[in-house]
């Protein structure tokens, strides 16, 4: 039965206190984004606040991983919480002293990049150390699910918090919002782990947890699969404003419509995943994910009415998540307790940046060839990828 994990009252309030910080977290961006607009009327400016939130993530998130298995994982995220609160407290206080200008919101929105950077490798850890192991699948879908809804739903609310309540109310909310995090943490019961030894330097254990995923092949093989579903699967995604606008010509009603699909497509593929407790069903679902996902790329840049290309990002949204999720969970399953703070790390910079990246060549390709051709070669690519890699594996099905 899916959802089973709810059940357990200790994952049922992690990820009650999770899911409100969330909803407040994207009502704070859709305001920080409204503020940067209002500032400067500059989409550039706005680029470069949205970037200023996630670089640090990507940078410096891998280095937070190597605290976190040093240390007691419930006083790392405590800690790591009251700095949000405490840096989130500071972005309000600034704008309701009037202080708040293009460059102030720029340094906030440093800080708050690097609060969470502390914070991201550690509520995916926690997962692990607070959900029962036989229903670890379904806890990391369920986050999976819970984390789409909160991106379409948290925007919705943030445009209503900024009409009702102003700029400022929506930050309030979203300060207020940490507590219920911070709550669950102080009641829920984590399950002891290992933690690895403190000698070495932050950069030698990081090294370490290279060479950790480096020995074990299978661990070595999710890493590049996420790589690529990442770069050129959920790469293209971040391309949607240009193929609504440049391709449909459907503007910002049909982008809305291609973001409604692609939130659909991760949530649908979430819950599938949620069912699932045996190994082999998990392993199907990742080689389904992968095998197709190239398929539905390349669909999108043959996709001449906007239907298809609703069907074709529906595709690429659930395909991606259904094997980016399942590897997780595989992944998360089977690593040494002593390292997955630091491997955990590693793979949300993945994840993150993996899109971004992908993005910006795809992006950069697109001037060459055109959007529709990019996608096609995007598609060819990470099918060429996923079906190599799982052809050379025995973890999965297609290989020897």
């Amino acid at each position: 039965m899916a959802f089973e994990v709810l059940t357990d009252r200790n994952y049922a309030l992690y990820l009650a206190g999770n899911t409100v910080s969330w909803i407040g977290t994207w009502m704070q961006r859709t305001a920080i984004g409204w503020l940067s607009w209002e500032l400067t009327e500059s989409s550039s400016w706005v680029g470069i606040i949205v970037l200023a939130q996630y670089l640090p993530l990507v940078f410096i998130a891998p280095l937070f991983g190597v605290l976190i298995d040093r240390m007691d994982r419930r006083r790392y995220a405590i800690a790591c919480l009251l700095v949000q609160i405490l840096f989130n407290a500071g972005l309000l206080i600034t704008y309701a002293l009037g202080l708040l200008n293009i460059h102030a919101l720029l340094a906030c929105c440093v800080l708050l990049g690097i609060g969470n950077a502390a914070y991201q490798p550690i509520r995916l850890t926690l997962i692990h150390d607070i959900a029962p192991k036989d229903f670890l699948t379904q806890a990391i879908s369920l986050n999976a699910v819970i984390f789409n809804v909160t991106r379409m739903v948290g925007p919705a609310l943030g445009g209503i918090s900024i009409s009702a309540f102003g700029v400022g109310g929506t930050f309030l909310i979203n300060t207020l919002s940490f507590l219920g995090t911070l709550f669950s943490l102080l009641v829920v019961h984590i399950h002891p782990s290992a933690r690895s030894a403190k000698g070495g330097s932050v950069l030698f254990q990081l090294l370490e947890g290279l060479r950790y995923i480096k020995s074990v092949p299978k661990f070595l093989e999710l890493f590049i699969l996420s790589v690529a579903i990442a770069a050129f699967g959920r790469g293209v995604l971040e391309l949607l404003p240009a193929f609504a606008g440049g391709v449909f010509d459907s503007g910002s009603s049909g982008l809305a419509t291609l973001m409604a699909v692609a939130g659909a497509g991760g949530i649908v593929a979430g819950v599938l995943l949620s069912g699932t407790t045996r190994r082999s069903t998990l392993v199907i679902f990742i080689s389904v994910g992968c095998g197709l996902l190239g398929l539905f790329v390349a669909l999108l840049g043959i996709s001449s009415l906007f239907v298809l290309a609703m069907l074709s990002i529906f595709g690429i949204a659930a395909m991606s998540t259904l094997a980016s999720i399942g590897m997780q969970a595989a992944l998360q399953a089977d690593l040494d307790s002593k390292f997955r703070g630091r491997v955990v790390s590693l793979w949300g910079m993945t994840t993150v940046a993996g899109p971004a990246l992908g993005a910006s060549i795809l992006g950069a390709l697109a001037h060459v060839t055109g959007l529709p051709m990019v996608a096609v070669i995007s598609g060819v690519f990470c099918s060429v990828v996923c079906i190599g890699v799982m052809w050379r594996s025995r973890y999965f099905p297609l290989g020897s």
